[in-house]
């Protein structure tokens, strides 16, 4: 009996139950500290143990301490612990009652009941080891003396009387600088009025307008300026000056022939005006029938140096015209891809047509010239 307190002891420092089979569960309550007010007390916290004889079931707790404390199996385990509670049941029937050492005294009554009584110096918490009860030392009372509570005045506020004048001075002064600052916003602001937009100058302009503008900045062009602008105003009315944009496609040389007219008999200005007829019919018959050079020869591939690019059959041959009178014999009209490119030279090999445009772009007017290779 002595070892089972032994081990219900151990148990208990760890577990909050233990079961013994066929006797009944030590149930462990913790119980804070307390204060006797008749002896004036303070009772540090504790745990009490309780007995119930209903747990009877074998919940394995004690049988592995068996196990550990004799190296045996379970079965032997169980045989032992049912062999003292058996001794112990007997003494407790003789005896009427059965102290456990350290767990508690239990006892047996005449109506059959157990009743326990825990141990009272019995401590199951390593935590709470070492605590005793104290009673405090009371301190020697000491009447207050009484003493007058000091009145303080509170301090009244004065407002000044300016405040309120102040206030609306600074609104007046506010107010005036917002007006101010409007006034000179309207008076010295940039004025925003529609400017020129040139389209060329913008990234809209693709690949194909990008050259065409490059090219017809060429000598050719530069030459033949002074006479398209003769001819725009010509085509002008007098009372009326028209705007146009300044767009790649509206930069169109037209070649126009001016002559110097004399005063003559009515003979000679029937005869010239015949003269003029037949000159003009002869320059639409040549507009109508323009020479020029497909793009692509039986031959092969043929290397033309361009001098301009146009857009249309009449001025390419005013262009082309203009070149074979300053000596260039060998200019003809080009037609590839929608455009009109004048060609001064052509050679059937490309590399003496990169030669020929080196020589030319030392030359003012044609600094412009490139090669153009026809299929």
């Amino acid at each position: 009996m002595i070892e089972l307190a032994k081990h219900i002891e151990v148990l208990l420092l760890e577990n909050d139950c233990v079961i013994v089979p066929g006797l009944g569960g030590f149930i462990a309550h913790y119980c804070s500290s307390k204060y006797n007010k008749e002896t004036r007390e303070f009772c540090p916290p504790v745990r009490s143990i309780g007995f119930n004889p209903k747990l009877v079931m074998n919940d394995g707790l004690l049988v592995q301490s068996y196990m550990q404390a004799y190296n045996t199996d379970f079965p032997d385990a169980t045989r032992k612990i049912k062999t003292v509670v058996e001794e112990l049941k007997e003494k407790l029937y003789q005896d009427g009652q059965v102290c456990l050492n350290q767990v508690g005294t239990l006892y047996y009554n005449i109506n059959g009941v157990y009743e326990f009584e825990p141990a009272e110096n019995g401590f199951f918490t390593p935590s709470l080891y070492g605590l005793v009860a104290f009673t405090p030392q009371q301190l020697p009372f000491r009447p207050a003396m009484a003493t007058e509570p000091l009145r303080r005045q509170k301090p009244v506020m004065q407002l000044p009387r300016h405040k309120q004048t102040y206030s609306y001075r600074r609104w007046m002064k506010n107010a005036v600088a917002v007006a101010a600052t409007i006034l000179l916003f309207f008076l010295f602001s940039v004025p925003v009025k529609n400017t020129y937009i040139d389209e060329t100058s913008y990234a809209s302009l693709g690949s194909a307008g990008l050259f065409d503008a490059i090219r017809n900045q060429s000598a050719a062009s530069s030459v033949l300026s002074p006479i398209s602008q003769v001819a725009q105003e010509k085509e002008k009315p007098q009372g009326q000056k028209k705007q146009v944009k300044n767009n790649v496609n509206t930069l169109k040389p037209v070649a126009v022939k001016t002559e110097k007219v004399e005063t003559l008999p009515e003979t000679k200005q029937i005869a010239r005006a015949t003269k003029k007829e037949t000159k003009v019919s002869v320059a639409s018959q040549k507009k109508e029938t323009v020479k020029t050079v497909p793009a692509s020869k039986k031959n092969g591939k043929v290397s033309h140096i361009i001098v301009a690019s146009l857009t249309n059959a009449t001025d390419a041959e005013s262009v082309v015209e203009s070149l074979k009178k300053k000596g260039y014999t060998e200019a003809q009209t080009v037609i590839s891809q929608g455009r009109y490119r004048v060609s001064l030279y052509q050679y059937a090999d490309k590399a003496d047509a990169y030669k020929k445009v080196q020589e030319l772009k030392s030359l003012k007017d044609f600094a412009s010239a490139w090669v153009f290779t026809s299929k």
